[in-house]
């Protein structure tokens, strides 16, 4: 797991932590008006679990979590030992295999797989109209770091304890994603579970961030 720094300015005594989701790069959140006073930590490209150390967020008086897709699951594995102020997931659930609350696993593992094998890449046709790489100055993951990412989580989320561990606060639900089905979403979340008009890809609509802070 990668960890980039967005914001750190002494003197700063407010955290945000993004755990992006599967094939995301700190770009997806870049161009986000965050306020002053706060630093920013994007964590990403998940092709290994790295649990965050509360000592080395020690400095910071809240921390406020935002999880987006498979980094629902990522956070929490990794953020266990976290004092959060708040947790806020983000189209996704913990648990992203389950026929239930999760996503299309194997049908989107099976789809990438092969269109990669034939010569495509999967992330620029209809295979998957979701994806999208906003502007930015990080490097976005080549095909094969994706479908590595996917095949470690795929995995890793069949094989490790699902039982949740974080307190989630709000979950907001985008009512167009084409990922997790909204409606296996609202099941899992409940009343903490909120619509919004979105795609899978959320940061076109700043509140879901900039209003929980």
């Amino acid at each position: 797991m990668k960890q980039e720094w967005l914001i750190q300015e002494p003197g700063n005594k407010r955290l945000i932590l993004f755990m992006l989701g599967w094939g995301a790069t700190p770009n997806a959140v870049y161009q986000l008006p965050f306020p002053a006073g706060y630093d920013v930590l994007c964590c990403y490209d998940h092709r290994q679990l790295c649990p965050l150390r509360a000592e080395d967020f020690a400095g910071y008086e809240r921390i406020y979590l935002f999880a987006w897709s498979f980094g629902v699951w990522v956070a929490e594995q990794s953020c266990q030992a976290l004092p959060l102020h708040r947790a806020v997931a983000i189209n996704g659930t913990p648990y992203p295999a389950s026929p239930q609350y999760g996503l299309r696993l194997k049908v989107l593992l099976r789809t990438i797989k092969s269109v990669a094998a034939m010569g495509g890449n999967p992330f620029k046709d209809d295979t998957c109209p979701e994806r999208y790489a906003p502007a930015g100055p990080f490097s976005e993951p080549s095909l094969p770091q994706q479908v590595a990412e996917l095949e470690f989580l795929s995995e890793a989320c069949q094989t490790l304890p699902e039982q949740p561990h974080l307190n989630w606060n709000r979950a907001w639900i985008a009512t167009k994603d084409e990922i997790f089905p909204p409606a296996r979403m609202r099941t899992y979340w409940g009343e903490r579970g909120q619509d919004f008009e979105s795609y899978h890809f959320p940061f076109y609509t700043p509140k879901i961030v900039l209003g929980e802070l």
